[in-house]
């Protein structure tokens, strides 16, 4: 109750302190117009481009990876430099398209403006839907001398939006978005494959080239049950498939005691997964990835693997996550959980349809046989 009167306590005040926000850092001192030619940058005036990606998002850096790529393949002496936070910060660490990460940390944001802001960065590029305020802080004191966001037609502080509408429909893939991005850099066709690099000569994980199951999503509504991961494992099994396990660290624990009360399954559960990088390293040596909507389905499809994917019912909240977020590749194969069942409830990702689910499963590995 505690919680909910928070939270309730926090969404009633956040519109005040947004707009106080905005009045305070809505503000560049500024405009460099000659950079700016009909609403895209003036690409030989440009030697460098910070991009910013705090919200710590896996998926979405994953998906990012398409754009630091095809900007470098045309202008490969421009300075691309990346702020990244958490795990995030491992899916580019070896990426050769990126110049320099800045490590985010939340409450030395100032610090880290400043640093930023003795480069002298030509253009500067945001994704946020919504700013929060120590992100208008941070935008204004980096002091790049072009600013690009996302729906940000009225600020005063971005100097090019990409715009609803206009520049990407909201229920287009991920991709037709970044790419809208790229439009305003001078590259209007590029290539949709996203680029993961992994580590060279790292200690070897326990692989299986075969079916990759991760039993977890961005929350505890997403993540698939006991019963959910033994009726997949065993349909796979039934095929002569052995499943083998990804999780973050701290969910091993977990799986070992799943494990320990069904062995009768076919499974095997790496004992050595620490980052994000030795799933993808376990996913690239797979040939099919079932997973609820998460991260997963981005680094799966960077390894341009078979997808079997669970989405929010009618696809979420506003009805395109399953357009927007989906695999890369169309003919991968997405189901629906149910609605939920009242009103403030969350949605169960368990809920599927296991006919269809066993379907799609048999139809895939079908596929590999």
């Amino acid at each position: 109750m505690i919680r909910k009167l928070n939270r309730l306590f926090q969404d009633f005040f956040r519109p005040l302190r947004l707009g106080i926000g905005k009045k305070i850092w809505d503000r560049k001192n500024k405009k460099n117009l000659d950079t700016i030619k009909e609403e895209q940058i003036d690409m030989s005036k440009v030697k460098s481009i910070i991009f910013l990606r705090y919200d710590g998002k896996i998926g979405d850096m994953v998906i990012n990876t398409l754009m630091f790529r095809e900007i470098k393949k045309r202008f490969p002496n421009i300075k691309i430099s990346v702020v990244a936070r958490g795990a995030a910060v491992d899916i580019i660490k070896y990426n050769p398209y990126i110049n320099s990460i800045y490590k985010y940390e939340k409450g030395k944001e100032s610090e880290l403006a400043a640093e930023i802001a003795k480069e002298n960065y030509d253009v500067l590029v945001d994704f946020s839907e919504m700013l929060r305020v120590n992100q208008m802080k941070f935008i204004n004191q980096c002091k790049a001398k072009v600013n690009i966001g996302l729906d940000k037609e009225e600020w005063e502080l971005f100097d090019i939006s990409i715009t609803e509408n206009r520049d990407y429909r909201n229920n287009e893939h991920i991709t037709e978005r970044y790419g809208a991005y790229l439009k305003k850099l001078g590259i209007k066709n590029f290539d949709k494959k996203y680029d993961i690099f992994l580590e060279k000569n790292k200690e070897e994980i326990d692989l299986n080239e075969g079916i990759i199951l991760n039993p977890y999503g961005a929350s505890k509504h997403k993540h698939f049950n006991s019963d959910t991961l033994r009726f997949i494992i065993e349909i796979c099994n039934s095929l002569n498939k052995e499943v083998t396990l990804i999780y973050s660290p701290d969910k091993y624990k977990e799986l070992k005691e799943f494990l320990d009360k069904n062995r009768d399954l076919k499974v095997i559960l790496p004992e050595n997964i620490r980052s994000i990088l030795d799933s993808a390293e376990i996913i690239r040596n797979s040939e099919v990835v079932i997973t609820p909507d998460t991260s997963i389905v981005h680094i799966a499809s960077a390894f341009s693997k078979k997808i079997i994917s669970v989405y929010p019912p009618n696809g979420g909240k506003y009805g395109v996550d399953h357009l927007v977020w989906g695999p890369l590749k169309l003919e991968n194969k997405i189901l629906f959980c149910r609605e939920a069942l009242g009103v403030g409830e969350e949605i169960n990702i368990n809920t599927f349809n296991r006919e269809e689910m066993k379907k799609r499963i048999m139809e895939v590995l079908g596929d590999c046989l």
